[in-house]
């Protein structure tokens, strides 16, 4: 009875782990940028920071998403281990996010930026 349970669980583990390659990649999260009317010059220049190390850690995991979508494309090519296609999908899901998420986080930069010189002039 132990050998069957054990049996089941390493099938189950096979035949899921092409989703847990899904996991491989870390999303970022998202830095909140402040409003620039009522920011202060430290608040800004730390906003710049960490809107600078956000695009590069999506920039990451952008291209570990990119792998993960070549090695479905490899399994898609084995016919003994058929690729899901709603995987590559999903991948493919996750790069159009995270690119959405940085240019909406660039524009949320700039806006406040703006707002910031507009507020302070010299």
């Amino acid at each position: 009875m132990t050998r069957g349970i054990l049996l089941t669980a390493a099938a189950c583990v096979i035949v899921a782990a092409p989703a847990f390659g899904q996991d491989r990649c870390s999303s970022p999260i998202a830095p909140v940028v402040p409003d620039g009317k009522t920011a202060s010059v430290a608040q800004l220049s730390q906003a710049a920071k960490d809107v600078v190390a956000f695009i590069r850690a999506s920039d990451d995991y952008q291209t570990c998403l990119l792998a993960e979508i070549a090695e479905q494309d490899k399994l898609a090519k084995d016919p003994k281990n058929p690729a899901d296609p709603a995987v590559k999908k999903g991948l493919e899901a996750k790069g159009d996010s995270n690119q959405a998420e940085k240019v909406r986080i660039g524009t949320a930069y700039n806006t406040a930026a703006a707002a910031y010189k507009a507020a302070h002039p010299k």
